[in-house]
Order: structure tokens, then sequence, then C-alpha cells
């Protein structure tokens, strides 16, 4: 079945009697039991609308833990002022959140830094840190970065300040930095895929820790909602311990944070996932792509209502920027030019580097294969990675360094960035070129079941919110529509493709197509009148507390 797109689309095959066995175990429907078989859910996953917090802290008794509780409770109690080195993203700004906010309740002296993407890079350098290291200062602890910056450590420790890592970033060939103590689900090869939480989560249990052993009375549960923020928008693999916090979170859902109320404005329904991933977290990423990261920190911690309005006033403004650029630079791209390659290599000076990282997810989703997006930034090359289909790109990194091709890199198992002096851009296409020269580029995508347009009151509603939340390793279900005709079409924001479907028998249905104007898919919704074949999400649209059933476009196939 090859569709307009040129994918070739594959129905979920798992063995009926599996199948049966979940449905009859669990009492569900063979619709869900196939879902959770194709996303090799085990019991506990199942099972987790269950779940309660008691216990959560599954870091209680994990030695680095131990160890960093420990010395943050003597810098605490000797008053040692303290200097947090965060990242730029969502989970940085969390994580420092968090800890900024436990260090103000306890009258602890610190100061945090966050690195400007444009001028300093990702994670720690020597530079930034001389600037804020004060006399007093002889602790510092580094958030969402640092488990490859051995010479910045290596610096640190021959000035004799103590340093914790708190990160979950793939240690380059686990070579481990020599820092007091670090805090990595990934620091050993046996725990790849075991507890692999984001920044922020592995913070807020530090936190509860000392909380706990020092008595404070400090409302740690007020800032678990940035738990659930920081693991939606940094793809956390959304399965066993990911899954049972969003499950708790949602479930117990309640924000106090004057700064995120006013940002999150006056959403007419109850916060969700959607609206975190697509919504909340472009708008607190959009200051860090587009200028400062320190404003949005500055907006969890504050209680002056002028500053958060000033704050959220400027980040309204570089969201509006960054969607604008974003566009801009993806008109820059021909897409038809890499349906037939392994991967997509992309240069081009004019991309604004902010944007690169989501321009490389839109077109690894787009083409489901390892993207690279590459501009200038001052001397040197930056590069932000994406991959699909649990394509390993840190082994790629991983060789580029090795091959002394690139100055520094890393990132998580699908996602990562590089940096490279100018003058190496073609060798490194070349080594990436070769280094997947051998992948199957058959564009297979695959759907989890045929399906009938779903009536007002179907029961697959209720099925795919026990799925909830959607994400990385529990992707959406993708349904395969047989024979619809489109009766209505039009543009939505310039962007998006809105149509009115209709089957057979005549029942109908609102769909929407996002960011596929002026594309193959775009075309045939707008234009195309025959009968096809549609490849589609159910989803419910809830709006001013009405519930609407429509379907999310992905693609077509045309009947032969």
């Amino acid at each position: 079945m090859i569709s307009i797109s040129g994918k070739e689309w594959k129905e979920y095959k798992i063995p009926k009697r599996l199948i049966d066995k979940y449905s009859s175990d669990f009492e569900i429907s063979e619709n869900l039991s196939k879902f959770y078989l194709t996303r090799n859910f085990n019991k506990e996953d199942i099972l987790i609308k269950e779940a309660n917090n008691n216990n959560l802290n599954i870091f209680s008794k994990d030695k680095d833990f131990l160890s960093a509780s420990e010395m943050l409770i003597n810098i605490i109690r000797n008053k040692q002022k303290t200097l947090i080195f965060g990242d730029y993203d969502v989970d940085g700004i969390s994580s420092i959140t968090i800890l900024s906010s436990f260090f103000r309740y306890l009258n602890h002296p610190f100061k945090y830094i966050i690195p400007d993407r444009f001028i300093d890079g990702y994670g720690p350098n020597i530079r930034l840190i001389d600037q804020n290291l004060e006399k007093e200062i002889d602790n510092i602890i580094f958030l969402d970065c640092g488990s490859n910056s051995h010479d910045v450590i290596t610096y640190l420790k021959s000035k004799n300040i103590n340093t914790i890592i708190i990160d979950h970033h793939i240690i380059n060939n686990f070579d481990i930095p020599k820092s007091d103590i670090l805090i990595n689900p990934l620091k050993k090869k046996t725990q790849i895929n075991d507890n692999n939480v984001c920044t922020a989560t592995l913070t807020f249990f530090l936190v509860d820790l000392i909380n706990k052993k020092i008595n404070s009375k400090f409302s740690l549960n007020e800032y678990f909602i940035f738990c659930l923020i920081s693991t939606i928008c940094d793809v956390m693999p959304l399965k066993g311990f990911n899954r049972k916090i969003l499950t708790i979170g949602f479930k117990k859902l309640f924000i106090k944070n004057k700064g995120l109320k006013k940002l999150i404005g006056n959403l007419k329904k109850k916060l969700n996932y959607q609206d975190i991933g697509f919504r909340i977290g472009p708008l607190i990423n959009s200051s860090g792509r587009m200028a400062k990261a320190d404003d949005v920190v500055e907006l969890f911690l504050t209680q002056d209502d002028k500053k958060i309005n000033n704050i959220i006033n400027k980040i309204n403004n570089n969201n509006l920027t960054r969607k604008k650029i974003e566009q801009k630079n993806l008109d820059l791209i021909d897409i038809k030019k890499y349906n037939n390659r392994n991967i997509i290599f992309v240069f081009n000076k004019e991309f604004h580097e902010g944007i690169i990282g989501i321009i490389a997810s839109k077109l690894s989703q787009i083409f489901s294969k390892p993207c690279f997006v590459v501009t200038e930034s001052h001397d040197l090359l930056k590069c932000s990675i994406r991959s699909q289909n649990n394509i390993n790109i840190n082994k790629t990194i991983n060789k580029l360094i090795e091959n002394k091709l690139i100055i520094s890199g890393g990132g998580h198992e699908e996602a990562g960035g590089f940096s490279a002096k100018k003058e190496r851009l073609l060798d490194i296409e070349e080594f990436i070129n070769k280094e997947f020269e051998s992948l199957d580029i058959r564009n297979y995508s695959y759907f989890d079941t045929f399906a009938v347009l779903p009536k007002k009151n179907s029961s697959i509603i209720s099925e795919l919110k026990s799925l909830e939340p959607f994400g990385k390793s529990n992707p959406e279900p993708i349904f395969y529509f047989k024979n619809l005709k489109s009766i209505k079409s039009e543009i939505v924001n310039d962007r998006h493709v809105q149509n009115i479907f209709k089957n057979k028998s005549g029942r109908t249905i609102k769909s929407i197509g996002f960011d596929c104007v002026n594309s193959e898919l775009g075309n045939y919704l707008l234009n195309f009148k025959k009968e096809f074949d549609l490849i589609g999400c159910i989803i419910e649209n809830n709006w001013n507390n009405k519930k609407k059933i429509e379907l999310r476009v992905i693609d077509i196939i045309l009947k032969s």
C-alpha cells in the first residue's frame, strides 16, 4: 500500500492468541489488547491507572543520590554559596526552578547561570564559569548538562571546587567525567533502558531526599508539574516509571506557581499532555531559541506581578518570532530532493541556529530517517540531529568525535547535536552518508489497525484515553480508513488543511492535516474529489467543554 508521500504502509501483525490472552487477562477489547502488545507494555504499564504515589522515590536508596544528598546537606548547613549551571531548554529551566526554589525557601546563598545558545553554545564552558565564580563559591551543580564536560570538571578540580552533575544525556563512550558526584541514569551500560528519566525528575527526587532528611517543610509537590513538563517536552520514553509519574501527576494536578499559571493562561479545560507538548513547552523553549532562557527561570521564581507580565510579553513575542523563522527556514528546503536518500543531511547558512532542532524533528517525522540539519554559527558549524525507528545516532556522534571530524557532540539516543569547524562540512557529510549507506531506505510505516469512522459515543475514545499520554515508546495509535471522500476542504491559518470526510454509508467526520499546505498531502486534501483510503489518528477535540471526535490526517492512499 504505497501512499502519495511514497511510504509503504503495513499493519502491525500480532498473533491472535496473544491478543486474545491480553484481552482476557485484563478484560479489555481486542483493539486495546493489540495496542498494548505493539508497544510492549508490561502489566505495570497496563494497570498504570491504579498507580499511587506511595514510595514514589525509586532513587531513595541509590548510591549516587545518597552521596549527593549528604554533600548538599553539608553545603546547606554550612551556608556555602552554590553556583547552579543549567541548560537553556525546558528540562534545564525546570531543574533550575526546582533547586533554586528549594534553596530560596531555606535561605541558602546561591546564584544560577544559563549559557547563551548563540554566544556560549550548549553545556558548561570555562569562560562563562570564570565570569560568575565569586570567591566564596566552592560548589557548582550542573543540571541537564556536564556528562561529557571533562575539560571543565578537570579545570574546576584544579581550583578545588566541588562539582555535582545531574544529567541524563548519553555519556560518550562511557567515559565518566571525574566530578565529585555524577547522577545520570545512563552511566552504566546495563541501565541504558532502565529509569531513563529527565533531569527535572532526577532533581525533584534528590530534593525530596534532602527535604525529608533535614525535616524541611518545603512544599515540593508544588513543583511536580515541572517533572511532567520536562518528561513530555524532552521526549522521554513514556513507559515504566515515566508513565507512572505522568499518570499520578495528571491525576492529582495542581498548579500553584504564579508565573506558570500566567503562562498557561485561562485554559477552558483541564490541562493535558497535548497542552504541555504543543503549547506550553514551545513557549518555555522560545526564549532559549530566540534570546536568553534566564527570563523563564525568573518567571517561575518571582512573585512580582509586573515582572511576570513583562516576561510573559517577552515570551509571547519570542514565540511569534520563532514561528515565523521556522516557516521561513522550512521554505528553504526542497523536500522532494530527499525522498530516495538513506539519510537527510541539510546545510544552509541561512538556517536560524535556535530553530534547527525543530526542523530536524519535522523532517525526521516526514521521512522516518535520521536527519542532520546544519547551519553556521560565528566561526563554527552547528548541527541538530533527530532520528526515528530506534536508530541510535549517538554511535555516529561518537565516531565523528573519534575521527576528529567534530569538536564536540552528544545528546540522547534519538536526538543530539554537534559543533564542528566550517572546513569539515564536506568530510562530515561524506562520513555520515557512508555510516548509513546500508540503512534500509524502503520507507516502511506501520498502522495499528483498520477502522471505520467512529460514532459520537464510540468506545475507541475511552480506549485511547487509557493509553495516554502518548509520546516516545508509546506512540498515538494510527488507523487505516477505507473508501473515504472529501466533501469539503479549506485552509486554516495558512498552514493547515481542514476537511470533512464521508464514507460509503454516509457517515461524516471533520479532520485536520497539520502543516501540510503546499505539500503533496495538502494538495490532495484540497483538490482530490475521488475515493481514497486514509491513514490517520482519532482525536477528541475538547474546546469550551464541547467534545467532538475528529481525525488527524497523516497520509492518503489512492485507489488502484
